[in-house]
């Protein structure tokens, strides 16, 4: 069953909605249409597990991508430049010389069109050619579902010209009760991690990325994207949130640069940083569709 209201106003007058989904077994999600923001996740104890804001006015200023939808390009494009079949395309840089999570008006910025489907929430979005620098028009739309102890998201995207899609989720997990992550143990199911600008893949093993086997946070730094991640889970206490997808790598961040410094940590299912500059696994073309999917499973709750 899906509930719904009017969440706040944009500054530009436009109405923002909220859609509550519940599963059967007490768990609960409110789903923003702007952006397709997280806006809450509850556990059936009635405990929120990640990081949203109370009004609008907090995601006005919000700088972080709390609990957003990334699009067209998660993560990012170095030197915000790239080049498809020799033609180049300039982007707006936004983190230091780097185009980061699609620049300041990617998908997280729009209104999606929203409507309730028998399985829980669908959203649609189409951005004409340009509207964020990348080339094509392009039609998005997102299906969330909640069901048992699982949150789903089913991505498909479509363009009109060969454009970079690297699609994200973006909320920060917190499964305790303490206002830091230290206490959590992780497990990320990886050997190799990629940099922005590096083209080999290098190993975690015995550095300090190193999760292969679930181990305490502590105040170890992450920023990191995992290659070939089949799961990873997150755990305190008796709360454990597995995370899958058909995506290929993890980017995992620790949320050192949130206001309250690690107040959550997110684990983000992508392509790799840069991809469009050097494999191209993300490249979409007229014709083909983006269609992945991201799990959030919950146990010992």
């Amino acid at each position: 069953m899906v509930q719904h209201w009017q969440f706040g106003t944009r500054a530009d007058g436009q109405p923002i909605s909220a859609f509550r989904l519940r599963s059967e077994t007490g768990f609960e999600a409110i789903v923003l249409d702007q952006g397709a923001i997280l806006q809450s996740f509850c556990l059936p104890s009635g405990r929120n597990v990640t990081l949203g804001f109370e009004d609008w006015d907090g995601y006005e200023s919000d700088a972080n991508y709390k609990g957003r939808i990334i699009g067209p390009n998660a993560n990012r494009i170095a030197n915000a430049r790239f080049q498809i079949d020799k033609k180049e395309c300039l982007l707006t840089a936004n983190d230091k010389p780097h185009n980061l999570h699609s620049g300041p008006n990617g998908f997280d910025r729009e209104i999606w069109q929203a409507a309730h489907t028998d399985t829980g929430l669908r959203l649609d979005l189409q951005s004409p050619e340009g509207r964020h620098g990348f080339p094509g028009t392009l039609q998005a739309t997102l299906n969330i579902s909640l069901f048992g102890n699982t949150l789903r998201l089913a991505m498909k995207a479509t363009t009109t010209r060969p454009t970079p899609m690297n699609l994200t989720w973006h909320p920060y997990w917190n499964l305790s009760e303490s206002t830091r992550i230290d206490g959590h143990d992780l497990e990320v199911k990886s050997e190799t991690h990629t940099k922005l600008e590096t083209q080999k893949p290098l190993p975690v093993k015995d550095t300090f990325r190193d999760f292969g086997i679930a181990r305490p946070l502590g105040s170890v730094r992450l920023d990191c994207s995992y290659e070939h991640v089949k799961s990873a889970r997150l755990i305190a206490g008796r709360t454990a949130m597995r995370v899958t997808s058909s995506l290929p790598n993890l980017q995992v961040y620790t949320g050192d640069a949130l206001p309250l410094s690690r107040a959550g940590i997110a684990l983000e299912p992508q392509f790799r940083p840069n991809d469009i500059n050097l494999a191209q696994d993300s490249l979409l073309r007229p014709g083909e569709t983006y269609s992945h999917w991201i799990e959030y499973r919950f146990d010992g709750v």
